[in-house]
């Protein structure tokens, strides 16, 4: 059995396709060539693993041992998967996964002003959301500028704010 601080969620398995087993699945890191098992979580948020048959990478489905006709493969539909943070592709230097980054705290000169509580990277540029110790949810760009260490080990990013940031 995985611990779960080993695990990350890497996409998601959708619907069902045709008649043998086969899904829909979306994978969320790029370039990220999927591992023999993944894992789903059951009702009781434990993983369970899942062996992979068959996987087209082009056509986005997946089919696993043991859930070849259709309604074995509806039981798995819709949910994310995971798979050990040891597979995931190393990243160059200053990029990171988001789950790197989430719970992190947010250090402006020499204080805790707040918790990352999500990242939106809708944008050309990624953005900390930062829940802030006055309560208040504030975005920061994440740009050198702003950000001036990511501090894996310590579980800590140093930040640089603009003026003003506080009073939004």
């Amino acid at each position: 059995m995985e611990k779960k601080e080993d695990m990350v969620i890497a996409g998601k398995i959708h619907g069902t396709h045709g008649v043998r087993g086969d899904l829909k699945i979306e994978i969320f890191p790029p370039n990220f060539k999927l591992p023999e098992v993944i894992y789903i979580k059951d009702k009781e948020g434990n993983f369970k693993p899942l062996e992979v048959e068959a996987f087209s990478k082009r056509k986005g489905l997946i089919r696993f041992k043991g859930y070849n006709d259709l309604d074995k493969a509806k039981k798995i539909k819709h949910h994310y998967f995971y798979v050990e943070t040891s597979k995931l592709p190393k990243l160059s230097k200053d990029t990171f996964y988001e789950y790197q980054l989430l719970d992190m705290d947010v250090v402006f000169n020499n204080k805790v002003i707040g918790k990352i509580v999500k990242i939106d990277d809708r944008l050309s540029n990624a953005y900390l959301i930062i829940k802030c110790i006055d309560d208040k949810i504030r975005h920061l760009p994440f740009i050198k500028e702003f950000v001036k260490e990511v501090d894996l080990e310590n579980r800590r990013i140093i930040v640089d704010l603009p003026e003003g940031w506080f009073t939004l």
